[in-house]
């Protein structure tokens, strides 16, 4: 038995990237979603997802680039000029060199899943913008808030490796299953459920119906997620984050009338983590 997780990264960041993922989850196969808590759409996102019960929403914990949840007076360690480190790497410097407080990294994630909740979420998963949430220390952390907010499952990023990925998607992939690698017990003895095989990263932002329809053409058994970040063109957002994503490109794959198809012949069960 196949079933299948399509998680939309980003709900909140923006209200074209909302729109999209809302989009791909009528007209095409995306099935959840993972809120940024703290970023300027996330009202409108919250918004939206009252009006379509069936699109699964977690929370998208976030330790960068946006601006902090949490009271920036009482997470002093965590906060650069106002907001969260700049990037993913400046975060990595900072922790690793001892210059953040764990104890503000949960204060942080634990308001951003409160703020979650007062929007009327009720999250079925956690996971993590740019993947920091699989750090060690971090981790742990995430596996906490998870059972005190009976969250029931988690993202889980390890899965199958595909030919012919650049050096840096390989390496990051590397690096990213490593951390994943060493969390298993501890994620295994917390309840705390997850998919078996995770999909998207090589793709990320990039995520075109062909890449789409390989992916599900070789799905394994089981449970599995992929990570997709849909959205509807914003040349302004573009131009303000400078990702190089190409949100109309995977809103066209999740949408694609052969995706739907492929997905319907294989007998692969579309679901979200809810009903893990």
């Amino acid at each position: 038995m196949r079933r299948l997780i399509v998680n939309a990264d980003d709900f909140g960041l923006a209200e074209n990237v909302n729109l999209g993922i809302v989009k791909g989850h009528r007209e095409g196969i995306v099935t959840s979603t993972s809120l940024l808590a703290g970023a300027a759409a996330a009202g409108h996102a919250a918004g939206l997802a009252k009006q379509n019960p069936a699109l699964g929403v977690g929370v998208h914990l976030c330790l960068t680039l946006e601006a902090p949840v949490a009271n920036p007076k009482k997470i002093p360690s965590l906060v650069k000029t106002g907001r969260l480190p700049c990037g993913p790497f400046d975060f990595m410097l900072r922790y690793a060199t001892g210059s953040i407080k764990r104890a503000e990294i949960e204060a942080e994630l634990r308001a951003q899943i409160e703020r979650a909740v007062s929007l009327g979420i009720k999250p079925t998963h956690l996971d993590g913008h740019q993947h920091i949430f699989m750090m060690r220390g971090i981790f742990p952390i995430v596996l906490k808030l998870a059972g005190e907010f009976k969250i029931r499952a988690v993202r889980f990023p390890f899965g199958p490796w595909k030919r012919g990925m650049s050096l840096p998607r390989a390496a990051e992939k590397f690096i990213l299953e490593r951390l994943a690698g060493l969390q298993r017990k501890r994620l295994e003895a917390s309840g705390v459920r997850h998919a078996d095989n995770f999909f998207g990263l090589p793709e990320t932002g990039m995520l075109s119906a062909d890449a789409l329809l390989r992916i599900i053409r070789y799905l394994p058994d089981g449970t599995s997620e992929i990570m997709c970040h849909p959205g509807l063109p914003d040349n302004a957002l573009a131009k303000k984050i400078n990702w190089g994503y190409g949100w109309e490109l995977e809103l066209d794959a999740v949408t694609d009338e052969r995706v739907r198809k492929l997905v319907k012949e294989r007998s692969i069960e579309l679901i979200n983590f809810g009903q893990l």
